[in-house]
């Protein structure tokens, strides 16, 4: 993998010059979820990378000097992994904050990432705050970050990868991006995930998308309603149909050991009533928890809980605001102080400050 992660943020940028090593606090709040422990043997944690030196995601601060990273495309390395990045990541039981203000912290051995969509951008709506990719919707927040390119009109026809939570509300697959990656030239393929629908022997639909998947790497047991990861030709066929090479169930139940504590974000991916429900694939049993109103397909929620048997038995529940991700923090060694220009970069990143800081 390789990341060129000198990007300009479109995340609200955070603001704090420290000679030496820098530590960029949030502006803002961060993961209720912060301090979980459940007493378990180990961790699971899935959720949006907002912090580097090594990675945080939900408030949690995973050494990751000795982890595994595996990419769609293959290993990795802890380089690779980016802002705005959504990951699945195992480790250590993690150790609550020590103070007001600190981070829980724990030590990953595994660390799973992937982007939902690559394709060509269709079009953009720079007023709403949208672009389609295979005429679905993409939505970009004030926390969506950019790299090698901006959100404007010239995004149009350039070719996008785009991390992110699908979201399903009212039947209608679309993306909300966490990070856009554009990309010089036309990628090998393509990549589109969703929910099945409208399965037959040759075909079946992500959305409104046909996928041709007569000739792909297939499992045999896939259905209507399963969240599947598509790899695809980069032209449709003659007649308009999208042709899988490789059709792919998000099934984490691997990622998952039993007794472990669970703190995972995202979007509700299947939901059977307000008990029973998975998020980015992951099943939750929360029939033991008050939960907030309004879950439903598409909504996007925090979980705290503990792994039995392949599913998160939530002790907490809570609608996630985005918001809550409109901050960076960074651990690193400062360089290219500029006191002019009232810029330094750390961690391949420039970041502004000023006399407020």
């Amino acid at each position: 993998m390789n990341h060129d992660n000198t990007p300009r943020f479109n995340r609200r940028q955070t603001l704090l010059a420290l000679v030496g090593t820098a530590l960029l606090p949030a502006c803002g709040g961060g993961s209720d979820f912060a301090s979980v422990s459940s007493g378990g043997t180990g961790s699971f944690t899935s959720g949006v990378i907002v912090g580097l030196g090594s990675i945080i995601v939900n408030g949690i601060r995973y050494d990751d000097s000795q982890a595994r990273v595996i990419f769609d495309d293959g290993p990795g390395s802890t380089d690779d992994l980016q802002l705005g990045m959504v990951v699945r990541v195992r480790g250590s039981s993690v150790t609550p904050a020590a103070s007001i203000g600190a981070l829980a912290t724990a030590t990953a051995t595994d660390i799973v990432c992937g982007s939902e969509w690559k394709g060509q951008v269709d079009s953009v709506d720079v007023a709403n705050g949208t672009f389609t990719l295979f005429g679905l919707t993409v939505r970009v927040q004030s926390s969506t970050v950019f790299e090698d390119g901006t959100f404007d009109g010239s995004l149009a026809g350039r070719y996008v990868e785009v991390y992110g939570f699908i979201d399903l509300q009212g039947g209608v697959l679309s993306l909300t991006a966490t990070r856009v990656e554009v990309e010089s030239s036309m990628p090998v393929s393509y990549r589109l995930s969703g929910v099945v629908s409208n399965l037959t022997a040759t075909t079946f639909q992500l959305g409104s998308v046909i996928i041709d998947h007569a000739s792909a790497s297939k499992p045999l047991n896939l259905q209507n309603g399963q969240l599947v990861e598509v790899r695809l030709q980069t032209t449709p066929s003659a007649g308009g149909a999208w042709v899988a090479t490789e059709v792919d169930i998000e099934d984490f139940s691997d990622d998952l050991d039993d007794d472990d504590e669970a703190e995972i974000e995202g979007t509700i991916t299947s939901f059977t009533d307000n008990t029973r429900f998975s998020v980015n694939g992951i099943p939750v049993d929360a029939s033991g928890v008050a939960v907030p109103s309004g879950l439903a397909l598409g909504v996007r929620v925090e979980v705290e809980g503990v792994i039995r048997d392949g599913v998160v038995i939530a002790s907490e529940v809570e609608l996630d605001d985005d918001d809550d991700d409109d901050y960076f923090e960074f651990y690193g060694q400062v360089s290219e102080l500029d006191t002019v220009a009232m810029t330094f970069v750390v961690r391949g990143y420039v970041v502004r400050y000023n006399g407020q800081t």
